[in-house]
Order: structure tokens, then C-alpha cells, then sequence
């Protein structure tokens, strides 16, 4: 159980990491041509990892995005997140389990997904404050329509149609 616990919260770190990455590469993409916008709000794109990429910013606003990402630190730094993964596989995978050293190695990890979380949420914070009112409201139902896929995608159940949502 324990070993699934260290896996689960290793797996946790590298994915949330991973689309943080993402996130932090396309704050300031270009806004999709029309042909493309509908494709970019499927499942897949950068409209769908980052939150500001549908708020049709102007070029001001992702120049400025791009600073704040860039001066952040909240990038993560993918070979200290790979050591530690491959420290966390070393103690699983070992002849013997040593609980203190993965609680150590958990303790790590933890504390440096929190560290990044909290300079994304301090740049994500920068960023959203350079939005117009408009945009803010914009955002805001962004992060409403997505909970609610979310909740929806969270109660279905395997075996059951898929449920039906508004692209």
C-alpha cells in the first residue's frame, strides 16, 4: 500500500508538472485563426492547458504575459523533477522498504510541487490582473464551464454512455 502511495503521489507530481509546463509555454501564443479555434477547444491544444488563451488578448497583454512567465521561476525544472523520480523508483524498486527514506524522498517532492504552485499561482495572479474587466469575466466563466466538465467527467462511470457536453 504503501509503495502505491509513493507511486500515486510521483505519478501526481510528473503530470501536474508536465501541464504546468504547458500552461507556462503557451500564455502567450497567438490567438487561433477562426478556421482553427474550434479544433483548439476540443480536447487538445493549448486553449485547453492554459486559461488566458481564448481571452482574444491583445499583443500588449501577451508581451506582458510572457515577461511575467519568463521572470516567474515557475517553470519547472524537468531534470530536478526526473531525479527525483528516479530516486522515488529507486526506493520502490529496492530489496527493502525503508519508510523513512521515502517519506524523505515524499517530503521532497511535496515541497517542491508546492514551491512551484505557489509561483504559478503568484504569476497566473500578475497575469490575470492585466485582463480588462471584460476578460476577467471571461475567465471567470472559462473556469466555471471547465469545473463543470470536470464534475461531469469525474461522476461518469465506466460502462456507462459517455455524457453529453457543449463543445
Amino acid at each position: 500500500m504503501r509503495k502505491l502511495t509513493a507511486m500515486i503521489v510521483a505519478s501526481t507530481l510528473a503530470l501536474s508538472s508536465a501541464s504546468f509546463a504547458f500552461a507556462a509555454e503557451t500564455a502567450a501564443t497567438p490567438a487561433t485563426d477562426a478556421a482553427t479555434h474550434g479544433k483548439m477547444l476540443h480536447h487538445k491544444g493549448p486553449q485547453h492547458m492554459n486559461p488566458f488563451a481564448a481571452l482574444n488578448l491583445t499583443e500588449q497583454q501577451k508581451t506582458q504575459m510572457k515577461e511575467i512567465m519568463k521572470d516567474s521561476g515557475a517553470r519547472p525544472d524537468r531534470a530536478a523533477m526526473k531525479a527525483q523520480m528516479d530516486q522515488m523508483h529507486n526506493l520502490v524498486a529496492s530489496d527493502s522498504f525503508d519508510e523513512a527514506k521515502v517519506k524523505s524522498q515524499i517530503d521532497t517532492i511535496t515541497k517542491a510541487q508546492s514551491d512551484r504552485m505557489l509561483d504559478r499561482a503568484r504569476a497566473e495572479n500578475k497575469m490575470y490582473n492585466l485582463l480588462t474587466p471584460e476578460q476577467k469575466k471571461q475567465f471567470n466563466e472559462n473556469y466555471q464551464n471547465r469545473a463543470a466538465k470536470m464534475e461531469q467527467m469525474r461522476d461518469h462511470k465506466p460502462g456507462q454512455e459517455k455524457p453529453v457536453t457543449a463543445e
